[in-house]
């Protein structure tokens, strides 16, 4: 992705974001870096680049990783001067909140739901008086993934689905997919969507993820997936989780098929990774849940 002459910081930080979505890591980092160290940059995108520097750490399983990031974000966001909300979400105020939700969603990777549901709490309270539709949606993705740590997958459904009815409203394709990744993920764990059609819908949405070279999420999509797969052939003799006239052994080799397709795209996007990239991701390579990288 090549920025014209004379981009802007805000131009400067999309790209970045893009680049992360793309699994372009190496490329975002160094974006978000000169934004970071550029005394010209506005506070307000300085927060969000750290913000999205956490984020893209989270999505290769370095939550401890992205903490710092986040409360850097939180602390420069917190103490700077108040200025008017934007719709798109890129003023401080927008900045403050997104840092909440990344710490909340650093501490679900973490395994600590007390401390991510206050913070989720405080994040939510702020949103109120702020237009964009980002944040909420975020917000929802995350409020999914606690109730998922918690063993309590029905309370992932509403949340789940509120996050696509909010990204489908907003016409972002890149939130749409990851929102319906979650809600197909936590219908299932809940137990209120057949689990023969959320491995196909799973399937469609990874095939939408590299059609839109969205590679930061296909290989999440794939490996829940597989991990769905797996659980219906530890079920196999339930007529009611298990897929029509298919033995455990068919249904292992498609978790097996899935994750060599999840790995395969890891290892592109490691590639494509600076140092403390390649390092996180050769950790989510290990077999995972699908929410400790999501």
């Amino acid at each position: 992705m090549r920025l014209p002459a004379g981009a802007s910081h805000r131009e400067r930080w999309l790209a970045a974001v893009a680049l992360g979505a793309q699994g372009r890591y190496a490329a975002a980092a160094t974006e978000l870096a000169r934004l970071r160290a550029d005394p010209t940059t506005p506070v307000a995108l300085v927060a969000h680049a750290a913000v999205t520097a956490a984020a893209h750490r989270r999505q290769l399983g370095g939550h401890a990783t992205a903490l710092a990031d986040d409360a850097f974000a939180l602390r420069i966001a917190s103490a700077a001067e108040a200025e008017p909300p934007d719709g798109d979400g890129t003023d401080v105020a927008a900045a403050r909140i997104d840092a909440l939700i990344g710490l909340a969603a650093d501490n679900v990777g973490l395994g600590r739901p007390l401390v991510a549901q206050r913070l989720l709490d405080s994040a939510e309270l702020s949103t109120r008086y702020h237009p964009s539709w980002r944040m909420p949606v975020r917000i929802s993705w995350v409020r999914a993934e606690l109730s998922l740590l918690r063993g309590e997958p029905a309370a992932a459904v509403e949340p789940a689905a509120d996050a696509v009815r909010r990204a489908r409203a907003a016409g972002s394709v890149r939130h749409l997919v990851k929102s319906l990744i979650v809600h197909v993920v936590a219908t299932s764990s809940a137990g209120t969507a057949v689990a023969e059609r959320a491995v196909p819908e799973l399937d469609r949405l990874a095939q939408q993820c590299a059609e839109h070279g969205l590679a930061s999420l296909e290989w999440p999509c794939r490996l829940a997936a597989a991990d769905l797969l797996l659980r219906m052939g530890d079920t196999a003799n339930d007529s009611a989780t298990h897929m029509a006239q298919q033995s455990v052994s068919d249904t292992t080799s498609g978790a097996a098929r899935r994750r060599h397709a999840a790995f395969r795209t890891m290892s592109d996007i490691k590639k494509r990774c600076e140092p403390v990239g390649r390092r996180l991701i050769g950790v989510s390579m290990q077999p995972l849940g699908f929410q400790a990288v999501m």
